[in-house]
């Protein structure tokens, strides 16, 4: 699994290049007062650095910040933000964004909420009922503990599934394996009976659980045809929501944590007790499975795990009432 090289001699020939970091760490060390230099995109990339948010609680925030702005690639909106000093969106030209960019400045500036529910609806109306909401918790371990595993594969250890019938009736089915056991094959049968045969299977944002799925399917062949039938039903929520729906609560952003409040006030991830996203769920499978954990700390990281996971589905059948215009059901 692992195999031993030797880059003694790569290593000490950078020995120089490491010598001008420390005299430069240095000399910033060696002064009275700190470096007068404005955040941006190189203090998250490639990686992020710890104390961006030290620096960001320095500077005056933006009422209304340009990170808000998604996907900021072109040269000459990278240029006014990151040469000219540009804070705040409203100092931003509109011909330097493109729709979507246009759409949060604008919808942010005004209050106002965007919804083209035309074109929602008109993009769900092939989805008929009965359908399901999946959603799937992942575990990663650099070192794989478990036989037919790659380092930094996730794993599914958890699902959470809903099942909305024809006459409006909500129906919920999880799984969860938190006996430190490859819980893989034990999933894959059970997210199989869970889905059933036919319908479409919701999901937001389709490239993980559809990666899932199909990983699962290459590991174990005798459930390959079902484990991709699964695939084939998937209808992606996400790209629904990011074309036709903004409210300016979003700050720019359509992760479902952002999305479900501004739609669904009344339903929120920060009330939830203990695990409240995907990487508080990775910590807690972990402290879950840990042989120094009590039965009893066990059983609370159990009830929080499933909680988190039924809301993340719970909150797609809330999605899609919305956008499918059915308010005649009472879910």
């Amino acid at each position: 699994m692992l195999v031993e090289t030797d880059l003694t001699d790569e290593a000490f020939g950078r020995e120089a290049e490491v010598k001008t970091w420390i005299a430069e760490a240095q000399s910033i060390v060696r002064r009275r007062r700190e470096p007068k230099i404005a955040t941006g995109r190189r203090c998250v990339q490639p990686y992020a650095c710890g104390f961006l948010g030290y620096c960001e609680s320095l500077e005056t925030e933006a009422k209304f910040p340009v990170n808000w702005l998604p996907k900021i690639q072109t040269k000459a909106l990278r240029a006014l933000i990151e040469v000219e000093g540009v804070t705040d969106m409203r100092k931003v030209p509109d011909e330097l964004l493109n729709e979507r960019q246009l759409r949060v400045k604008s919808h942010t500036l005004t209050g106002k909420t965007y919804f083209d529910s035309r074109n929602a609806l008109a993009d769900l109306a092939a989805c008929k009922l009965p359908a399901y909401f999946i959603d799937f918790e992942t575990i990663q371990f650099v070192v794989p503990v478990w036989k037919a595993t790659r380092p930094n594969q996730n794993i599914p250890f958890q699902f959470s599934v809903h099942r909305l019938a024809r006459t409006g009736k909500l129906d919920h089915q999880a799984f969860l394996d938190l006996s430190g056991k490859d819980p893989s094959r034990a999933f894959a049968e059970s997210l199989i009976n869970a889905c059933g045969e036919t319908g479409p299977v919701f999901v937001y944002n389709a490239s993980f659980e559809a990666t899932r799925i199909r990983e699962l399917a290459d590991r174990f062949p005798r459930m390959k045809k079902a484990l991709l039938a699964i695939t084939d039903r998937v209808v992606d929520l996400r790209p629904i929501a990011e074309q036709r729906y903004y409210h300016p609560k979003q700050q720019g952003s359509w992760s479902l944590k952002k999305v479900l409040p501004a739609i669904v006030p009344e339903l929120r991830y920060d009330a939830l007790p203990g695990v409240q996203d995907g990487g508080m769920a990775m910590n807690a499978y972990v402290e879950a499975v840990s042989p120094d954990t009590t039965p009893a700390r066990m059983a609370r990281i159990e009830q929080e795990l499933l909680d988190y996971c039924k809301l993340d589905t719970y909150a797609m059948v809330r999605l899609w009432q919305v956008f499918a215009g059915r308010g005649d059901l009472t879910i």
